[in-house]
């Protein structure tokens, strides 16, 4: 019995009776808990479904019965799935809670029940009830290991093909689409439309057609056509808007083949919009009833074309002349020139940007020059193509006109030489050696350039890059190096001041036709003062020069108008006023009658006369000042008028001057269209 007890005292200690009351009242929870989540679990998927539906917004895309059958089919299966659930749920009893905590601490022959059982015999015998009390001990004993296990939910016994997760994700789905507006989808999806038999609101119905914005077409307004009513001529790529409101049911907008519904944004307010590619109807519908449709003839986008007016040529400055007339059915964004050589079509052809006369035209007719005299190119026969650009960066392209390109003759010997040498370059680019023994032969001769160190050092310089860097880079160093010393022999400054103002001239005519902003507008032509004041400079000091050598000034004929620098500046102030007051267009032709001059004015500085378009330009440009200043004098006279009190007289006054305006205006029209036509004969 001693040996007994000492077993018993390692081992664990039998819980008191409250500690076993609580751990039967765990385990009843836990019993509870297990049965709770089977039986709420069909309910619970049955709401979670509905909510799911509703946060997407699918119930209101039903028609009214069919929402209100949804809603009482899911209210059935709820109501079904409570009351099955409650007859399965119930609260455990102790005897539950016994074997639960036996299961859970692994006790066997069921200690906790075999406690609660009493002696049936042997009562009075005294070794009998010892050894009762050693049974009741070991089994006390067994009690010391007494454990619970956390409660198990079981939804994989009753869930096989997990559901749950399927329903939770459309939950998460559906929260993430309906965002803050998931109140008022869960209001639409209780609230059915179930007023079948009242009188629907009558459908008032907006729609509206926006062409491509490169169409810079109007919007279009659609109203219910008539039947036989002409198609609709849309541009392929045109935004078809419609909105509706009132009506029963989801309305739907149909083009061609394609049926797209209309997107609810209130209880009764719908819209759409979608991109027209095909078909020949529009329709929109609601509820199987047609309530407009038109007629639809797509106009697709055709690609633009583009044409020589006359053959390429060059100006009495050698500058390449290229006069092109390009159309495109919408507008045009770049006319350029693709300009190949001959000799090598290897070589990656050489792209010049035409000046537009305007932004997005139609059809637009230009001159452009281009002085080529500088590129390596200069002399070479060349192929050349025009290439017209729309916004869709659709191509149209010229047939090909064969040139050459326009080059400089140099009439100091050296300056020609330099240039010869040049062109052997870019003809034979690998035989260099020729070309290095020729520079040292001018640089050893002083004498033919007048011992000028810069050209003597620029020579050495060019025939040294050659020798040492073999790179197409010192290639094309040295030759724009021999140019620019081919100019210096020849010209001086003269030759730099005329590459700035055309340059500057360049400029300013492309900013006139993207319209940019007025104090761009200014700055340019700020700038091309200045550029026209150095180079009438620079030729006036090489007129002196030419005098000073004996050279004789042409005579000029009785008639000849004497062009000075004044009425230049007065020009480019002329346009100036023009481009300040919107006219764009008429500023860029009356600085493109500029650069005319200048060109006849460098290529016979002598004789600086006026030409009949130097006339008609300044003839144009008195106009246009005549007009702004009767312009100026209606104003006054009117303003004057009014703080006199003369409102009698007022209206009679007004339309005659009006008159006596449009009259000026359209004498200054055919004018101008006079000037044009002689400008195009000449």
């Amino acid at each position: 019995m001693s040996a007994e007890r000492a077993g018993r005292s390692g081992a664990p200690r039998a819980p008191g009776p409250r500690r076993l009351a609580g751990l039967l009242a765990l385990a009843r929870a836990a019993l509870f808990w297990e049965r709770l989540w089977p039986a709420l679990w069909p309910l619970s998927g049955v709401l979670g479904l509905f909510l799911a539906l509703a946060l997407l917004d699918f119930p209101p895309w039903l028609p009214g019965w069919l929402h209100a059958a949804l809603l009482v089919a899911f209210l059935a299966a709820g109501g079904l799935a409570a009351a099955r659930g409650l007859t399965r749920l119930g609260m455990p009893g102790t005897e539950q809670a016994r074997r639960r905590l036996e299961l859970d601490s692994d006790l066997a022959h069921r200690p906790l029940a075999a406690l609660e059982d009493v002696m049936a015999a042997g009562t009075g015998d005294r070794d009998s009830i010892e050894l009762w009390e050693l049974h009741r001990r070991r089994l006390s004993a067994q009690l010391g290991a007494l454990r619970l296990r956390l409660p198990r939910a079981g939804l994989a016994a009753i869930d096989p093909f997990a559901l749950r997760a399927a329903i939770g994700l459309l939950l998460v789905v559906g929260l993430v689409a309906a965002g803050d507006d998931w109140p008022q989808r869960l209001k639409r999806a209780v609230t059915p439309e179930l007023s079948a038999f009242a009188a629907a609101p009558p459908a008032q119905l907006d729609v509206w057609i926006n062409p491509p914005a490169h169409t810079a077409l109007p919007p279009l307004f659609l109203t219910p056509g008539e039947a036989g009513a002409a198609p609709l001529a849309v541009p392929v790529g045109s935004t078809v808007l419609a909105q509706l409101q009132g009506g029963r049911g989801v309305p739907s907008l149909v083009v061609g083949d394609q049926k797209t519904p209309f997107t609810p944004v209130t209880a009764d307010t719908y819209k759409v919009s979608l991109e027209i590619r095909a078909g020949e109807r529009l329709a929109v519908e609601q509820s199987g009833r047609e309530l407009a449709a038109w007629g639809l003839a797509l106009l697709p986008d055709m690609a633009p074309s583009v044409e020589f007016l006359s053959p390429p040529g060059r100006t009495e400055r050698a500058a390449l002349r290229l006069e092109y007339l390009a159309e495109d059915d919408y507008g045009l964004s770049a006319v350029s020139a693709l300009i190949q050589r001959l000799d090598d079509p290897s070589v990656a052809p050489m792209e010049l940007d035409l000046a537009l006369p305007g932004i997005g035209l139609a059809r637009a007719q230009g001159m452009s020059f281009h002085d080529l005299t500088p590129h390596p190119w200069a002399g070479l026969a060349v192929e050349i193509r025009l290439v017209a650009r729309d916004a869709l960066g659709q191509e149209g392209r010229s047939d090909p006109v064969r040139t050459v390109i326009p080059e400089r003759i140099f009439n100091h010997p050296v300056a020609r030489a330099l240039v010869e040498l040049r062109k052997q370059l870019t003809l034979q680019p690998d035989r260099r050696l020729p070309v290095i023994r020729a520079l040292g032969d001018i640089f050893g001769r002083p004498d033919h350039y007048f011992h000028d160190i810069v050209v003597a050092l620029a020579i050495r310089s060019a025939e040294r890059r050659l020798l040492h860097d073999p790179s197409p880079e010192g290639l094309a160093g040295a030759q724009q190096l021999m140019w620019d010393t081919a100019l210096h022999l020849e010209e001086g400054d003269l030759a730099l001041a005329e590459r700035d103002l055309r340059e500057i001239q360049k400029e300013l005519m492309d900013a006139l036709a993207r319209n940019a902003e007025d104090a761009e507008i200014d700055r340019l032509i700020d700038e091309l003062q200045q550029a026209l004041d150095r180079f009438l400079e620079a030729l006036a000091e090489q007129l002196r020069q030419q005098l000073a050598e004996g050279a004789e000034m042409g005579e000029l004929p009785s008639n000849a108008e004497m062009l000075q620098s004044d009425d230049l500046r007065r020009l480019i102030e002329q346009a100036r006023e023009l481009a300040r007051s919107g006219a764009r267009d008429a500023a860029r032709d009356l600085l493109s009658q500029l650069q005319n001059m200048l060109e006849n004015l460098r290529a016979n500085p002598f004789a600086q006369r006026m030409d009949q378009n130097s006339r008609n330009a300044f003839e144009m440009m008195r106009d246009m000042e005549t007009m702004m200043q009767r312009q100026r004098e209606l104003l006054d006279r009117s303003f004057e008028r009014a703080q006199n009190g003369g409102q009698e007289f007022q209206g009679r006054e007004g339309e005659g001057e009006r008159r006596e305006t449009n009259q000026t205006i359209t004498g200054i029209k055919i004018r101008e269209n006079n000037s044009g036509r002689r400008l195009k004969r000449s």
